[in-house]
């Protein structure tokens, strides 16, 4: 008599504390949410537990074994002998509704105990996650595909460098002596005729020499491999070299080149560390770009100043300007002005150069202009001490 009042006195307290459970807030959670005896049938279930399994009242519900619930191989009755020694578990599970569809879904289960720390139950929460779990496949077949398509697009480039190489190489190989003939001839030449004959060869070949180095180098750059040798460079020594070297031409033309150098750089600063050929290369590609677009009797000038630890180099002209929309893709490779296209020759390729070995330097370059003012093209290099290591690409 006594094992059975001592039987009964269990069951009531078990029975109090699931009705204790029952009436407490989690019956109006917008979670759903179970509870279950230890062999795993369901006990109680709340409004939001029927709406997500799509059942119309506990009645169909209550005394189902749990493994109802889920897709076959993902049953709750596989954790009970986990909660039994951990007292919690969570985890992600395909849960099976009533019509026989199936969801994703987040479950936090609970083991609860009497007053007596005796296992009496199982409370389950559960969440949806289908929408989730939807986003992260379609998040991951996008992945996917961008990883594929990013691959196609390398493999691309790799071809196009390669042939853009093998290209330059072809060409440099026959032009190599049709330059040193040329040269030879300019200065063997005594007959004024044939000497215009032979320095329209030897304009032209060097020419055509320098669009193919300018393609290889656009090509070395675009796979990391246009690099720069910095030295310490007397910058202002250049820019009058570049003077010298040019200024045949603007008088060809009838231009005007106007030079406002300092006499020198503060003696704290009196040099960059630059690439010396390579710095050259960017003022005498952006000095004949000016002379390009400037008419006759036309005024070019050269600056360069200090400003703050920077050397700025502009090369300003009074050509016709650029438009605003225009000027965001000059620094592009293969970009021509519209109206240029016809009357000016080369690949576009100039100041995409430009822009890669100044970035090299660790400077940057930039455009001014102004419809029927003309144009400023300007470039920064820092003013670094010898302390100071040079940011070099690649």
């Amino acid at each position: 008599l006594d094992e059975q009042l001592q039987q009964e006195i269990v069951e009531r307290q078990r029975a109090e504390e699931e009705l204790r459970i029952k009436d407490s807030a989690i019956s109006s959670s917008i979670n759903a949410i179970a509870l279950g005896d230890l062999q795993g049938y369901a006990t109680y279930v709340n409004e939001s537990f029927l709406k997500l399994w799509g059942y119309d009242d506990e009645t169909q519900v209550l005394g189902k074994h749990a493994s109802e619930f889920w897709v076959m191989g993902e049953k709750v009755t596989d954790q009970i002998p986990v909660l039994y020694e951990m007292e919690n578990w969570s985890g992600e599970l395909v849960a099976k509704k009533k019509d026989g569809s199936t969801f994703d879904v987040h479950v936090s289960a609970t083991t609860v105990k009497d007053n007596g720390s005796r296992p009496i139950c199982f409370m389950s929460s559960f969440v949806d996650i289908s929408e989730r779990k939807q986003a992260e496949q379609q998040l991951q077949k996008l992945y996917n595909q961008e990883k594929e398509l990013r691959q196609q697009v390398e493999e691309e480039m790799k071809k196009r460098i390669e042939f853009t190489r093998a290209l330059a190489h072809e060409l440099k190989t026959p032009l190599t002596p049709v330059v040193m003939s040329s040269q030879l001839l300019t200065t063997a030449l005594q007959d004024e005729t044939l000497l215009r004959v032979a320095q329209n060869i030897c304009r032209g070949a060097a020419n055509l020499n320098s669009r193919i180095d300018e393609l290889l180098d656009l090509a070395r750059g675009e796979i990391g491999m246009l690099h720069i040798i910095p030295e310490q460079v007397d910058v202002l020594q250049v820019l009058r070299e570049v003077v010298d070297e040019v200024t045949p031409v603007t008088s060809s033309r009838g231009q005007s080149l106007i030079i406002e150098l300092p006499p020198s750089l503060p003696p704290s600063l009196p040099h960059v560390k630059a690439d010396r050929g390579r710095l050259k290369q960017i003022v005498l590609n952006l000095l004949n770009n000016a002379f390009k677009f400037t008419a006759e009797e036309g005024k070019i000038t050269l600056i360069a100043r200090q400003e703050h630890e920077n050397l700025i180099v502009e090369v300003k002209d009074t050509g016709p300007g650029i438009l605003e929309e225009e000027r965001e893709r000059l620094f592009e490779p293969y970009h021509r002005l519209e109206r240029d296209r016809e009357r000016l020759s080369g690949l576009g390729l100039g100041l995409a150069l430009c822009n890669s070995l100044v970035e090299l330097h660790g400077g940057r370059i930039w455009v001014e202009s102004e419809i029927g003012k003309g144009s400023t093209f300007s470039f920064s290099l820092p003013l670094l001490c010898d302390e100071q290591p040079l940011y070099v690409d690649g």
